[in-house]
């Protein structure tokens, strides 16, 4: 299976967050998104399929993880939105090479478009840096615990109990095996390392 693939509906679903990152980047130094009013580029995190989203969306409003009634939002946790209004970030944006070319005494003329191209990258950069200062793994990986209540959780706690029925057996185990376990269920390997984390800590807390 791919790293990534991309769906109909401008959706790219991703197993790794720095890939997430690098496509929302690649979007906006291509100018694939939405500029009305309320648009964004987003990353979200589905734990249905475990597994990040990458897609633009025309309201950067939209309730995700909040309404109930909605199981795709109910399963779903918005990581990053970045606005990408026409009057928030081209502004922004063009406003920046404008201000770079004044401090370098450039004319138009002397502006090349490689120059304005790189700057643009930089800028970019900075914009997706700023937003999200931090990977979100441990985030997602609370998400899919959801109090030791998911069917993920529960399932790799019933594996372990039925492996681990003696206590001196159940001090062995060990964040790698717990690992391994949700591996096999498909979770992306660094959120299965920090819910194996997770899942030891209130197994420990609960003996």
């Amino acid at each position: 299976m791919p790293s990534w693939f991309h769906t109909n509906d401008k959706r790219f679903i991703v197993d790794d967050y720095d890939n997430a990152l690098g496509i929302i980047k690649q979007k906006l130094y291509d100018g694939d998104y939405f500029t009305s009013a309320n648009s964004s580029v987003n990353i979200t995190y589905n734990r249905t399929i475990h597994r990040y989203q990458v897609f633009p969306s025309k309201d950067f409003g939209l309730s995700i993880n909040e309404n109930p009634r909605s199981k795709e939002d109910f399963n779903t946790i918005r990581l990053l939105d970045i606005p990408t209004s026409s009057d928030e970030f081209d502004r922004y944006i063009e406003s920046q090479i404008e201000l770079n070319k004044l401090n370098n005494l450039l004319s138009e003329a002397d502006y090349k478009i490689e120059q304005e191209s790189e700057l643009k990258k930089k800028l970019i950069d900075s914009i997706v840096h700023l937003q999200c200062p931090r990977k979100n793994e441990k985030e997602c990986a609370y998400f899919e615990y959801d109090n030791g209540n998911s069917k993920i959780a529960t399932t790799c706690i019933d594996t372990l109990k039925q492996k681990y029925e003696g206590r001196s057996n159940y001090d062995t185990m060990s964040v790698g095996e717990v690992q391994r376990l949700l591996l096999e269920q498909d979770i992306p390997i660094q959120i299965a390392k920090e819910l194996a984390v997770i899942i030891l800590s209130d197994r420990y807390s609960a003996a």
